[in-house]
């Protein structure tokens, strides 16, 4: 239980890369905290088992598929593009290994670039898609976003993170009616 409280509480602030960039909280008036810590986990529990994908059918991140512009020729090393995609301009097509020569069992660097370039796509949709299911579950419970004080970032700075203070701490002001109505909350 302690873990899922540090995880939890570790969840609950977002932290930012730059120094003066809101930190941002979430927060209900009234909360109890045994509400809070159970909001709390129930909504990363269910964030965290998202699914985004297993990465079936790919073989380091690539999935065998290339992106072709159907305006641009085709080269001896890859296929005459296909039309008919979704856009009627591109269509993912097989992108080959080179046949012969020394390096025959070999990928190119642009084939190793665009297999990171997908992993790091795919990575990015399921942290957002975690981040989403998220903050979609704490809306639905009742939660609000809002951006803590320059005091409240301090004293919450003073705080060893996960210790039972800094939980605290983050009810206190997540569950003062005062604090979460007005205190900014985030652009959309």
């Amino acid at each position: 239980m302690r873990t899922l409280t540090l995880f939890a509480g570790l969840v609950l602030t977002v932290s930012c890369c730059a120094s003066n960039a809101p930190q941002m909280v979430w927060g209900k008036p009234g909360v109890s905290k045994v509400d809070y810590a159970t909001d709390v986990g129930t909504c990363t529990g269910l964030a965290v088992t998202k699914p985004t994908g297993n990465g079936a059918n790919s073989a380091g991140g690539v999935d065998g598929k290339a992106i072709t512009n159907a305006a641009s020729p085709p080269t001896p090393m890859t296929p005459p593009p296909q039309t008919g995609g979704p856009n009627g301009q591109t269509q993912h097509v097989e992108a080959p290994l080179p046949a012969a020569g020394s390096y025959s069992g070999m990928v190119s660097s642009d084939f190793a670039q665009r297999a990171a370039t997908q992993q790091r796509a795919q990575e990015m949709a399921a942290q957002r898609a975690r981040s989403e299911a998220l903050k979609g579950c704490l809306v639905g419970r009742g939660y609000r976003e809002f951006a803590l004080t320059a005091e409240q970032r301090a004293h919450l700075a003073t705080l060893p993170k996960g210790t039972h203070e800094y939980l605290e701490y983050l009810h206190s002001i997540g569950s003062n009616p005062e604090v979460v109505a007005g205190q900014p909350t985030p652009a959309k």
